[in-house]
């Protein structure tokens, strides 16, 4: 499947790459007709749902952002969701996937309810050097299948990160991930059923995030989601 519309592609040959990924979010191939549902749609829902979903009314995981509900809105989590087998045409999953300790079940929902859809997250290598506080999966795509890795805590090397920290993050976040913001995300579209490996499955990804970061990761505060998540 053609992972761009002609508006991104076409941003992308002048080198306006992040105009470019900015316009990922109108794109949804599916037709007019189409029943789209949005999991995990607080603040910031895409235009073409028409149903959306979200687990809390506020919440830290979406950085206090007022949930909007300028349409259907259904509160639910995307671990079971309250709709019947293959309601839906089309399922966004978009910045979601990765807050779930449930990786497997969250998945066989999405397929259960929808017969294709969308998955975005950051990808793998930018949650490990620049992780949040509540995202408790590492995702990259491989062989065109998902490979998820849980994390045990939200820090999942303290070494790396503080290596990283120490020099690269002011030059990584302020001017690179923002003119190449497509290499730091996963954007997966799945047609029929979504291929995926979880390498640790016996590994705990339910504890609890917290509010405040240690002390030594304070760049990291849920408050300033922005200078390293291009949602």
């Amino acid at each position: 499947m053609n992972d761009r519309s002609s508006l991104m592609k076409f941003f992308y040959m002048l080198g306006m790459e992040r105009i470019s990924w900015a316009c990922r979010r109108l794109y949804c191939p599916v037709s007019k007709s189409a029943l789209v549902l949005e999991v995990g749609s607080g603040g910031n829902p895409y235009p073409r749902a028409n149903v959306l979903l979200d687990a809390y009314e506020e919440t830290q995981e979406r950085h206090w952002d007022a949930l909007i509900h300028d349409r259907p809105t259904v509160l639910s989590f995307g671990e079971n969701l309250p709709f019947k087998d293959k309601s839906f045409d089309y399922v966004i999953a978009a910045h979601v996937l990765e807050h779930t300790p449930y990786p497997e079940k969250f998945l066989a929902e999405l397929q259960r309810v929808s017969r294709a859809g969308y998955i975005e997250t950051p990808d793998a290598f930018m949650e490990r050097i620049n992780p949040y506080i509540d995202h408790r999966l590492e995702v990259t795509v491989r062989d065109s299948g998902l490979v998820i890795r849980k994390k045990p805590a939200w820090i999942y090397d303290t070494d790396l990160v503080e290596l990283y920290e120490d020099r690269a993050k002011v030059i990584i976040t302020r001017e690179t991930i923002p003119k190449h913001a497509a290499e730091f995300h996963l954007r997966y579209f799945w047609h029929d059923n979504i291929k995926f490996s979880i390498v640790n499955p016996e590994v705990d990804a339910t504890w609890t995030p917290q509010v405040t970061p240690p002390p030594h990761f304070a760049s990291n505060l849920v408050s300033k989601p922005n200078a390293v998540c291009y949602c």
